[in-house]
């Protein structure tokens, strides 16, 4: 599949030898479609790693607020061993930075190397000692082997030998009390023991018949023997750290997501011939060659445990998305997914379980453990396995092409893939995992007609994500799609309005797809210097262009005015403004420094110096409509509103930019005492109006304001036309504009 692949320290490098004829990508129709389900990505910063312990590799997510460290079920951390206390520690975070304090446990706690007291400040990649475990703070994305690899004086150092912690609010004494008492013996065997104590020293107790002494020396063993493995089942428990603790319960039977404290989840190279199963985190390999054991099959009940521990049975009902996946649980291999597997397991414990995704295509495979607990009375647990795998579906290709796809994956930004895909599947899905994908076809092409070499041109190009959000990508590409490449266009200032061939295509940043061939790329904006240039598009280079647009002085001056206003300087902005008018100003430069003086003399509350900028801008086109808005805003000042109200509905019906309209809208709310407003326009014009039979004197165009709320018959009238009536309901600060084609009389 990626004969161009060769393998440099675990990572995929792309080669290009020369391709000839033959070497061409099989594509053919599909039989079904499949689709994806999405799954969840890996765990983000700020989070916990164990580095050193029974649970190496596992993470788990921190909050701003306290996060408890202990083996109590609950905490935010949990570390299930004797040497860790129920609440041993507490991690904290926030806006401040992080930090950790020892909550009175048994063995103490270490930050390190070195025992600490009290609270105590942590940073990133600061090491955690609690117990036999050692937790890596991680607040920043961080390759895998720099999270495991600690320091060497701290590697090397804190060997010390840890005590069994008791439970909260329990003593040794109490704890010894209930091992006593399991080790009491029956009410039977009571009756039958001599009651404990001493005779007095002048008064020798009796010897007890033979029989009685034979009943004493056996039960005086029977009790030794209890004795004695109560003794080293104490000392295996309670005074001695856990070498493999159980694994960490997931809550009601779900599997934990991969992002909590599951082992974090690796993408690794299939085995040699696609066999096999990595052990589960912790797990011995099955057999004495360390080979999986022999599979389940549905419906195969598992073996009961020789400790004499009861169990239940119980089905596994084993699910995986988006693609079936290889199932190993307790070192067997169970198959492939869906399936449903009867097993005996004790009821509330947890297990661990894991299954392989392998992406053949790419030659890739994700291997995902979780682990769920046995509830009582529960038949059935569910399992779900989600691997954080998208898909790409081909839907047309081109005639004699090689499809190449190379991607970075989201979870490793290290490995890369990179392969030519040999055989395609019209509609079939290709998985891959999430992250970042170049695709290119390739053609080829002879060198000369009697050369034998043959080299692979790049006829199309295409970069696209695979994500949670966005996880299937299709890709359609006619023969017609080879004559079009990629065109990205960035200015300095954004926001310029890019024509390419004279017509405007957008603004910067502006990606679009052109032709191939050479084009006309023009940039405008507002006081700068138009930038013109050519522009071609070929299919092996995609057209990349950043330009630095240029001004004149007088556009300087109104780059610094406009500063000046963002700041409220509005005095120096006008003195900016003055300059700019003495530097032959073009006649738009013009138009827009009277705008930017009415703007500035409108906030200073010189509202007539204001209008007479206003007035002067509203004769140019581009400065039309901002100045009616700014005139507006000065009639509603001085509470003429039957003078703003045309200007504003002028705004708001005709202006193409939306900022103006919006700024004309909020000005509309805001006047007062209007409630609402018709406007009412007829094609052709000059037409008489009738509001609720009554005839308003204005023809059309005409504004009705001041009407109170409810509703309201409107007739249209006009010589030689059919008369129109139309029915409207006003309610409070609405704005209605009624534009009626009037149609002509029938001869």
């Amino acid at each position: 599949m990626a004969e161009e692949s060769s393998k440099k320290g675990g990572q995929a490098v792309a080669g290009r030898p020369a391709i000839g004829p033959e070497d061409r990508t099989i594509i053919r129709p599909s039989e079904e479609g499949e689709e994806s389900t999405p799954a969840k990505p890996q765990l983000s910063p700020p989070y916990a790693i164990v580095v050193d312990g029974p649970r190496m590799g596992a993470r788990f997510p921190l909050s701003d607020g306290p996060n408890i460290i202990g083996r109590a079920p609950g905490n935010a951390i949990r570390l299930d061993d004797q040497s860790v206390s129920r609440q041993h520690a507490e991690i904290t975070g926030g806006g401040g930075g992080w930090s950790v304090k020892d909550l009175g446990s048994k063995n103490g706690t270490s930050v390190n190397g070195k025992p600490i007291s009290e609270t105590v400040s942590i940073a990133h990649k600061d090491v955690i000692k609690t117990g036999i475990y050692q937790l890596r703070l991680i607040t920043v994305p961080t390759r895998l082997e720099e999270e495991m690899t600690l320091p060497p004086e701290i590697a090397q150092a804190d060997r010390t030998v840890f005590v069994a912690a008791p439970p909260d609010g329990l003593t040794a004494e109490v704890e010894r009390r209930e091992i006593s008492e399991k080790m009491e013996p029956s009410s039977e065997e009571a009756e039958e023991m001599p009651e404990p104590g001493f005779a007095p020293e002048d008064e020798a107790a009796p010897p007890p018949p033979a029989k009685d002494r034979r009943r004493l020396v056996m039960l005086g063993a029977l009790a030794l023997s209890v004795i004695v493995f109560a003794a080293w089942f104490a000392s295996r428990t309670l005074f001695k750290p856990s070498k493999a603790p159980k694994p960490e319960a997931a809550p009601l039977s779900v599997p934990a997501s991969p992002s909590t404290e599951a082992a974090a989840p690796e993408l690794t190279p299939p085995a040699p011939g696609g066999e096999g199963l990595p052990p589960l985190p912790g797990e011995a390999p099955a057999g004495a060659a360390g080979q999986p054991g022999p599979a389940l099959s549905p419906g195969e009940v598992s073996e009961p445990a020789a400790s004499g521990v009861q169990k239940m049975p119980l089905f596994l009902d084993i699910a995986s998305s988006p693609l079936p996946a290889r199932v190993t649980f307790e070192g067997r291999d169970l198959g492939s997914t869906p399936l449903r597997v009867n097993v005996e397991l004790e009821p509330g414990r947890s297990y661990p379980i894991q299954a392989l995704f392998v992406m053949p295509e790419i030659g890739q495979q994700y291997v995902q453990a979780l682990e769920f607990t046995v509830q009582k009375d529960q038949p059935v647990v569910p399992i779900l396995f989600r691997g954080p795998i998208g898909m790409i579906k081909v839907m047309d290709l081109p005639r004699d092409v090689q499809f190449y796809l190379e991607g970075k994956f989201s979870y490793d930004r290290y490995q890369e893939q990179s392969a030519k895909l040999s055989e395609i599947v019209l509609q079939k899905p290709i998985y891959i995992p999430y992250g970042t994908y170049k695709l290119e076809l390739r053609r080829s092409r002879q060198l000369g007609t009697t050369s034998p070499t043959y080299v692979a041109d790049i006829i199309y190009h295409r970069d696209f994500v695979v994500a949670e959000d966005s996880p299937t990508f299709q890709i359609e590409v006619k023969e017609e799609d080879l004559s079009t490449f990629p065109v990205k266009i960035k200015t300095d200032p954004p926001n310029a309005d890019v024509f390419i061939d004279g017509r405007m295509v957008g603004k910067s940043p502006y990606d679009g797809i052109f032709p191939l061939g050479e084009h006309k790329l023009t940039v405008r904006k507002e006081g700068y210097f138009e930038h013109a240039e050519d522009l071609k598009v070929d299919i092996n280079t995609p057209f990349i262009a950043d330009i630095k647009l240029k001004t004149s002085l007088a556009g300087a001056r109104i780059n610094n005015a406009r500063l000046a206003m963002n700041r409220s300087m509005y005095q120096e902005a006008i003195n900016e403004l003055a300059e700019a008018l003495n530097n032959q100003p073009a006649p738009s430069e013009v138009a827009l420094i009277n705008y930017l003086l009415g703007t500035c003399y409108m906030s200073l509350n010189d509202i007539q110096r204001a209008m007479g900028y206003f007035e002067l801008a509203k004769n140019s086109e581009e400065q039309r409509y901002p100045a009616m808005l700014g005139l507006a805003n000065g009639y509603a000042m001085m509470q003429r509103v039957d003078q703003a109200l045309p200007l504003l509905v002028e705004v708001m019906l005709k202006s193409q930019d939306d900022a103006v309209k919006r700024g004309a809208h909020d000005l509309f709310q805001k006047m007062s005492p209007f409630r609402s407003v018709i406007y009412v326009y007829s094609d052709p014009p000059g037409a008489n109006v009738t509001v609720n039979d009554k005839p308003v004197a204005q023809q059309t165009p005409v504004i009705l304001h001041e009407l109170p709320l409810g509703g309201y018959k409107i007739r249209i009238e006009k010589a030689g036309y059919l008369p129109t009536d139309l029915n409207l309901s006003l309610s409070v600060n609405e704005f209605n504009p009624v534009i009626v084609k009037l149609k002509p009389i029938p001869q």
